[in-house]
């Protein structure tokens, strides 16, 4: 086991991270069940916690510090996503409301909050890196702008007067934020950023 292989393990995770996050938007649209759903969003949490690692590897040249404080946020973020989508599916099991708060995820904090936390730091160190694509970086902070509105949009909980398969109208613009970070920009971050991660490796 080797720096160089934790790398080009993150950059599969990062991947399977993108395959799995489409699978989970598929899942939403097509309504296999919020159970199915909640286990994929699990599994996309566990492929960005070695992502998060990863990453780290590759952007610690540039900022030691903030690359560690990064890595520590973003963890915490991913852990408490698959604690939060396995405590729905104890839930679901359960046949109690998950439209009830997720005591595991208050108003999207691991979701929307930390994970957006995570997105810059990395996506500025990033920047600094040489060989990073400058349009993956642009993508990074779209990303961020998308988890921000996701964030206030579920502490405001702003709605929007259209309807989506799956959600009657009105539509709590967190939902479309996550839509478009889940089945858009998240994935085709991580799917470019874990090619980059494999050939560093």
């Amino acid at each position: 086991m080797s720096d160089r292989s934790f790398v080009r393990a993150g950059g599969y995770a990062g991947i399977l991270l993108a395959i799995t996050s489409w699978a989970a938007v598929a899942a939403f649209f097509v309504n296999l069940g919020a159970q199915t759903f909640q286990l994929l969003y699990a599994l996309i949490a566990f492929w960005a916690l070695l992502g998060i690692g990863a990453v780290r590897e590759v952007i610690r040249p540039v900022g030691q510090a903030w690359s560690r404080y990064a890595t520590l946020v973003g963890s915490i973020a991913a852990v408490g996503t698959i604690a939060g989508s396995l405590y729905d599916v104890a839930r679901i099991r359960a046949g109690m409301d998950i439209a009830a708060p997720n005591a595991a995820n208050p108003l999207g904090m691991m979701t929307f909050a930390l994970t957006g936390i995570w997105f810059f730091i990395a996506t500025t160190l990033l920047s600094r890196t040489r060989g990073i694509p400058r349009l993956l970086v642009l993508l990074g902070y779209v990303a961020v702008a998308d988890l921000a509105l996701g964030f206030v949009a579920t502490l405001l909980g702003v709605t929007v007067p259209i309807a989506i398969p799956g959600v009657a109208a009105p539509t709590p613009l967190a939902t479309i934020a996550a839509i478009v970070a889940g089945g858009v920009g998240g994935p085709i971050f991580w799917l470019w950023l874990g090619i980059v991660l494999l050939r560093s490796a």
